[in-house]
């Protein structure tokens, strides 16, 4: 517990202080990146809670090893709490900074975690370590995919094609749109559904800062590529759908830009639509998504918790105008890119 200080001298309650924040806290050694500059960071609210709890006698060895003693408490506080451990530390090559509380907890963490992972006989190890068996997943192919791949191929309406997307996303591929549970802010007792934009492959900085495009943009193309022709495209084919999938990312971050911006600006409460009205509204992006997981578009009425929130609907009429316009073959070669992007992430 933290140390009962007012009642000692002047110098003492600093040592008492000093010896508080260093176990509570411990130290930060920070390089910020490029830069030789060290900095040593303590929480100075941890002082003022050592000076109104509990009382302090003595502190382990683990703590007091962080005390410089050869410090000037009172010239240099944060020195003298911690300075001996910033003498020692030593930030790691593939670090650029360390600290005695969050860092250590991460590490002990992860010894932890790779303790229960490496045991092959439980369901976590087991899962865990066939995601790391490069070998297995790469003699496997597409093969795991090929139901998917039919399914999308044997579409003959964008109606279809979409519901077919909007299944791939039970198993986490991402479809037009993200509809997911969490509480009501209207009454957190409560979980509901709300609708947001779909991922990405690229960070939005990328579509929207020409020069962060231009970064990437010649290795995205050739990602794209790779990508397609592991689905079996040939390597013409997949070179003419390149543009067309960058074509409709960028059209679409457009779309979510205009939309985060709208938030930025307006603070609003979220509108809720029935499945029924949604169906109506967006058939092709949430109808579909709807009709894929199961829910009922049809009863008109429907029940008191038949409904989805929305923050904004600009980004959601903008997007279901951009799948009535866009061709079934493109919308095709779109789903399949997800697929399989998603899938080798």
């Amino acid at each position: 517990s933290f140390g009962e200080v007012r009642s000692l001298d002047p110098h003492s309650r600093t040592t008492a202080l000093a010896q508080t924040a260093s176990r509570a806290l411990g130290a930060n050694l920070h390089f910020p990146f490029r830069s030789s500059m060290i900095k040593v960071l303590i929480s100075l609210s941890v002082l003022a809670a050592a000076a109104t709890a509990g009382s302090v006698t003595e502190l382990p060895e683990s703590v007091t090893k962080l005390i410089d003693y050869s410090i000037n408490p009172c010239e240099d506080f944060y020195q003298y709490a911690c300075g001996a451990w910033h003498k020692d530390a030593v930030i790691p090559p593939d670090k650029h900074d360390i600290d005695k509380s969050f860092y250590e907890i991460d590490v002990k963490s992860d010894a932890v975690l790779a303790n229960i992972f490496s045991d092959n006989t439980t369901k976590f190890g087991a899962f865990y370590n066939s995601c790391l068996d490069t070998a297995t997943l790469s003699s496997l192919g597409v093969t795991p995919l090929e139901d998917s791949f039919k399914a999308i191929r044997s579409a003959r309406t964008k109606l279809d094609l979409l519901i077919v997307a909007g299944e791939l996303a039970k198993n986490g591929i991402p479809a037009f749109v993200d509809i997911s549970s969490r509480a009501d802010d209207n009454d957190s007792t409560k979980n509901a559904l709300f609708a947001y934009e779909d991922p990405l492959s690229l960070a939005y900085i990328f579509y929207t800062n020409p020069s962060d495009w231009k970064f990437v943009e010649a290795e995205y193309k050739v990602y794209i590529a790779t990508v397609l022709q592991l689905a079996g495209y040939t390597a013409e084919q997949a070179a003419a759908a390149v543009p067309v999938i960058i074509r409709f990312e960028q059209t679409q971050l457009g779309v979510a830009h205009r939309e985060l911006k709208d938030m930025e600006a307006v603070v609003s409460p979220y509108t809720a639509l029935t499945y029924y009205q949604l169906d109506q509204k967006y058939p092709l992006l949430v109808g579909s998504w709807l009709k894929a997981n199961g829910f009922n578009v049809r009863d008109e009425n429907g029940g008191p918790n038949d409904w989805v929130g929305f923050r904004h609907l600009d980004y959601f009429n903008r997007t279901e105008t951009l799948l009535k316009n866009t061709t079934l073959d493109n919308l095709r070669t779109i789903v399949e890119y997800k697929l399989i992007h998603a899938s080798s992430k």
